[in-house]
């Protein structure tokens, strides 16, 4: 037998795993779950099923909850106190793994708390399973985070690692590698009446260049809490991620719903750090632009890039790009953002 037959039919053999697992789960131990939510993660709705309602609450604090929109997908959170799945992970357990067929999409996550997502891309039913009873704070930031890319698949929309912020419709996407400024830049612009859209991981149309949000919650290193003290009242949790601690904040303890909202994308912008005192402009390529969104979008989300390469080069056509020292004074940043927003072509 050929080698691409062998190949084929192993695929084949873990489709129908994965499938049958996923369909047992939800029309058996989950079929009447502890709780069921119904959220919205960019221009999907999802339904949510938990087997505990301690896990409910942790997960669906950081979604906008949606009322009226039929599912686009259905998932089920489930701990290994809950259901034994380890006969689907990998042999070498320590490491991660990601499967995808059309059929299937399945990844395992080897953190110190690990996590296995699984799709039926056909019923959209899927499952997030945390095999050590518990999520890391990461995951619970931006839940199952890599099942909903997989919906993305074949239409013009992406997600992607960055932050956004609005103002009247008009929309300004934050780009780059942690610690340049982007949680702070969004931060301070939802403090001061902008519309916030996400500090980790937004939601785009790389047609219309509409971004959408895609989570209400933030990562705050704890070393700039004491510029944004009175946000520490929405803190789920002082998280550590290797030497990393950053408050968890979920932000619709604070923002109102019509404030948690996109816009039109009118400028990628990329944070670095450079010394100076207030907020700086400086033009930027968009091959940097696309390498910026890119890099830290390829190292958060599994599968082919391929995917999520050709609609980055899209999106950040559609806008000019900019790099942005934020300064050293977080108060500053909204007037700067303004005052740059209105510089642009295109503003009233």
């Amino acid at each position: 037998m050929p080698d691409s037959e062998r190949v084929r039919q192993a695929e084949q053999a873990a489709d129908r795993l994965f499938c049958r697992t996923i369909a047992d789960l939800h029309d058996g131990a989950l079929a009447q779950p502890a709780q069921r939510s119904v959220v919205r993660a960019g221009v999907y709705a999802i339904e949510l099923a938990f087997a505990s309602r301690a896990l409910a609450e942790a997960y669906a604090a950081s979604f906008l909850p949606e009322e009226d929109a039929a599912p686009a997908m259905r998932l089920a959170v489930v701990t290994a106190s809950d259901v034994d799945l380890s006969h689907l992970i990998p042999a070498h357990a320590d490491e991660g793994r990601t499967h995808v067929t059309d059929a299937c999409f399945v990844s395992w996550y080897a953190d110190r708390r690990r996590i296995l997502y699984a799709l039926d891309r056909a019923t959209r039913r899927g499952l997030v399973w945390l095999a050590d009873d518990a999520a890391p704070e990461w995951e619970l930031s931006r839940p199952a985070c890599p099942l909903i890319n997989v919906l993305t698949v074949g239409t013009r929309h992406v997600i992607a690692h960055g932050g956004a912020v609005s103002r009247d419709g008009r929309c300004l996407l934050l780009a780059g590698k942690g610690r340049a400024g982007k949680t702070t830049a969004a931060l301070a612009c939802a403090r001061a009446g902008w519309d916030y859209a996400g500090d980790d991981y937004f939601f785009a149309d790389t047609e219309s260049g509409r971004v959408e949000p895609l989570y209400v919650s933030a990562r705050l290193r704890a070393d700039m809490s004491g510029a944004f003290a009175e946000l520490l009242a929405t803190s789920r949790i002082l998280s550590d991620d290797d030497g990393d601690s950053r408050h968890e904040l979920r932000l619709s303890r604070w923002l109102t719903r019509e404030r948690i909202a996109g816009g039109r994308v009118e400028a990628v912008l990329l944070p670095r750090r450079r010394g100076a005192a207030r907020p700086q402009f400086e033009p930027a390529t968009r091959t940097q632009a696309f390498e910026a969104l890119f890099r830290t979008t390829a190292l958060g989300l599994p599968g082919p890039m391929q995917w999520t390469a050709a609609k980055l080069t899209r999106l950040v056509a559609l806008a000019p790009a900019f790099f942005v020292d934020t300064g050293s004074a977080p108060d500053a940043i909204p007037e700067a953002f303004g005052a740059f927003l209105d510089s642009l072509p295109g503003a009233v």
